[in-house]
C-alpha cells in the first residue's frame, strides 16, 4: 500500500507536545471537554484543522484544498495513511496486508464479511476513536465502527471503500471499588465480560451468546437473561463515555449531559461513539443460573403455543423466567426448540414452567448452568461465515397470534425448498411489563414502548443460506411471513409499531418505529450535539435517523 505523500507526512508530525514518536503505544493527547453541556456544543466556526491540533497533531500544511479535485479514494488514502503514520503499521490494515483478510473474516454473516473497506484501522485508544472521526471530517473518508459485528447486512460496522474502525483494544473491563458498577470497553464481548465477573460474584445486564459484541447490543437496546428482573442492557446503563462529532469527549448520564444519554438507550450509532459503557452490576454468585433447550414434535404444538404465552402473562409473578421459542422443519419433519432460562440455580420446578413440564420433548439440556458458559454454548447454533439476515416485528400478547404466526410460517416455508443451504426459523419472544416497566427509569428511553402496550411478542425469521444469487428469495419469503403476521395482528387490534434495533432487518426503518415524538426528539439531540451530521453522512451504515439501511419499497417497512 502507497504511503501519502512526503508533504502529508511532514504536515502530520506530531508537534512538540505531543509524542515525539509515532509508535503503537503513542498517539495524541486527550481531548475531553467538562460536564459542562455548553462545552459539548460544536461551535458554527468549528475548525477540524484545530480541533486535532488541539489533540497534538499539526496538520497545518495539509492540502486540503486538493480533497475536491481528487477522488473519493484519494480522501480515504489521505486518512487511512494519516492513521498510519500516528499509530503505526500495525494498526492499520489495507487489502494486501495478511490481517486484512483475517479481519473481515471475523463478521458473523458473510454479507458483512464480503464489504471491502479502504483500510481497517484498529484503534488503540479511545483518544484515537477521536482523532479518526476528525481525518474523517477533514478528508470526507466515510467510516464505519465495529464492536462485534453480529449485524447482518452490508455497511451495518463494515464499509465499503472507506475506514474500518475496530474498537478490540477498548477491551478493559473494571469493577467499582463497592462492586454496583463496571465499566466496560465496547471492545469486549459478553462471555469475555462474564468470565471476568464471575470471580467477583456479580454480573450485568448483557447478551445471552458469547461473542455478540457489548457495543451493539447496548445502544439497541439489549435483552438479557436477567431483563424481567431488571429490565433491557440500555436501561441499565450507569453513564456511557462517549466521542462526539467535534472529538471531544464527555460522559452521558441521568445528570451530566442527560438529553444525549436518553438517546444512547437504543438509539443505535446516531449521536457518537461510546467508548465506554459503565453498567450497574448484578448479584449473581458464581455466576449460577438454570437454563436450556427442549425439542418438542408436531403433537406438542398447540400446547408449546399456550406454555409460551403464559410465561409472558406470567412474567409478573416471577422475573427470574425468561424464553424464547424457535419454529423449524428438518428433513421434513417440524421441530419447535425452546430456549428456557432462570435466574437462579434450581430453577426448572418453578411454577412458570408448569405448562412446559406438562409437554413431552424428544430432548432436554435444562440443567444448573455458569452464565459464561452457557453463552459459549448457545454460540454453537449461531455459526459465522455464512450467509445469514434476520428481521421482524412487534404485536401485542395475544395466544392466537402465537399460534397463526407459526401456522404462517409453515404455510410459506416451501418458498425456500429449493435455496441451497436455508434454514429458516420463526422466533419468539416475550416483551414482557416488568422490562417495560424497567424501561421507564432515569428518565425513560426512546424506543416508544409504553406499559399500556404490554406485554409484546417479539418475532422475527432468522435464516442462512449459500449462494448470493437466492438472496431475493429469501428477503421475499421473510417479508411474505411478517407482513402475513402483522396483516393477522392489525385485524384482532393488536398490531405494533416497535422494531427491536438488534433484529433489525436491512429494509426497516427502526427509528421510525419509535414513533414521531422520540424521532422528533432523537433528530433534535443529533442536531445539538453533531450539526454537521457527521454520523448521518460519514458513518452511513446501520439504522439512521431518517432511513432505512437500504430504502426499497418492495420490501417489508415495519
Amino acid at each position: 500500500m502507497l504511503l501519502v505523500s512526503s508533504c502529508l507526512v511532514a504536515a502530520l508530525a506530531l508537534s512538540v507536545n505531543a509524542q515525539s514518536n509515532a509508535t503503537d503505544a503513542g498517539g495524541p493527547a486527550d481531548y475531553i471537554v467538562s460536564t459542562n453541556s455548553t462545552d459539548a456544543i460544536e461551535p458554527p466556526d468549528f475548525n477540524v484543522t484545530q480541533a486535532l491540533v488541539d489533540m497534538g497533531v499539526n496538520v497545518s500544511a495539509l492540502p486540503v484544498d486538493q480533497l475536491v479535485k481528487r477522488s473519493s479514494n484519494f480522501a480515504c488514502q489521505l486518512a487511512c495513511g494519516s492513521l498510519q503514520f500516528l499509530y503505526g503499521g500495525s494498526k492499520v490494515e489495507y487489502s494486501n496486508d495478511a490481517g486484512y483478510d483475517t479481519f473481515t473474516s471475523g463478521y458473523w454473516s458473510q454479507i458483512q464479511e464480503n464489504v471491502n473497506p479502504y483500510c481497517i484501522f484498529k484503534a488503540p485508544d479511545k483518544n484515537a476513536i477521536s482523532v479518526v472521526v476528525l481525518l474523517s471530517r477533514l478528508t470526507s473518508c466515510p467510516f464505519a465502527v465495529k464492536s462485534g459485528g453480529h449485524a447482518a447486512f452490508q455497511g451495518a460496522s463494515n464499509i465499503e471503500g472507506g475506514i474500518t474502525v475496530s474498537l478490540a483494544a477498548l477491551n478493559s473491563i473494571q469493577v467499582s471499588s463497592d462492586k454496583k458498577t463496571v465499566a466496560i470497553g465496547p471492545g469486549n464481548t459478553w462471555n469475555s465480560v462474564y468470565t471476568a465477573l464471575q470471580p467477583y460474584n456479580i454480573a450485568v445486564i448483557g447478551g445471552r451468546v458469547a461473542p455478540i459484541g457489548v457495543g451493539g447490543l447496548t445502544t439497541g437496546g439489549g435483552i438479557s437473561f436477567f431483563s424481567s428482573l431488571y429490565g433491557w442492557a440500555c436501561d441499565n446503563v450507569a453513564s456511557y463515555d462517549v466521542v462526539l462529532a467535534s472529538g471531544a469527549q464527555v460522559t452521558a448520564s441521568p445528570t451530566s449531559f442527560p438529553d444525549l444519554y436518553w438517546a444512547l438507550r437504543g438509539g443505535g450509532n446516531n449521536f457518537g461513539i461510546v467508548v465506554n459503557f459503565n453498567l450497574n452490576a448484578i448479584s449473581l454468585p458464581g455466576g449460577q443460573m438454570w437454563g436450556g433447550d427442549r425439542v418438542y414434535l408436531e403433537d406438542q404444538f398447540p400446547g408449546l403455543a399456550a406454555a409460551f404465552a403464559g410465561v409472558v402473562e406470567d412474567s409478573p409473578n416471577d422475573g427470574n423466567a425468561g424464553q424464547w421459542v424457535a419454529w423449524l422443519e428438518s428433513n421434513g419433519t417440524k421441530l419447535a426448540a425452546t430456549e428456557l432460562y432462570y435466574a437462579q440455580p434450581n430453577g426448572g420446578s418453578a411454577a412458570i414452567w408448569n405448562n412446559y413440564n406438562a409437554l413431552t420433548a424428544i430432548s432436554d439440556t435444562t440443567q444448573n448452568r455458569v452464565l459464561a458458559a452457557y453463552t459459549q454454548e448457545l454460540a454453537q447454533s449461531n455459526p459465522y461465515g455464512l450467509r445469514e439476515t434476520y428481521y421482524g416485528l412487534t404485536v401485542k400478547a395475544d395466544e392466537s397470534l402465537a399460534v397463526l404466526a407459526k401456522d404462517i410460517f409453515y404455510q410459506a416455508l416451501p418458498a425456500t425448498a429449493n435455496v441451497a443451504g436455508a434454514n429458516p426459523v420463526l422466533i419468539y419472544q416475550g416483551i414482557t411489563l416488568p422490562m417495560i416497566e424497567a424501561m421507564q427509569k432515569n428518565g425513560g428511553n426512546p424506543l416508544g414502548i409504553s406499559v399500556s402496550d404490554g406485554p409484546l411478542y417479539l418475532i422475527h425469521v432468522a435464516c442462512w443460506w449459500d449462494n448470493a444469487s437466492d438472496d431475493a428469495t429469501i428477503y421475499a419469503f421473510i417479508t411474505n411471513v411478517l407482513n402475513q403476521i402483522k396483516a393477522a395482528a392489525t385485524a384482532i387490534g393488536k398490531q405494533n409499531d416497535y422494531i427491536y434495533m438488534n433484529y433489525g432487518g436491512v429494509y426497516e426503518d427502526v427509528i421510525k418505529s419509535y414513533g414521531s415524538t422520540n424521532k422528533a426528539q432523537l433528530k433534535s439531540i443529533a442536531q445539538k450535539y453533531d450539526p454537521q451530521q457527521v454520523f448521518q453522512i460519514l458513518q452511513p451504515g446501520y439504522f439512521k435517523l431518517d432511513r432505512a439501511p437500504v430504502v426499497d419499497s418492495s420490501y417489508f417497512s415495519g
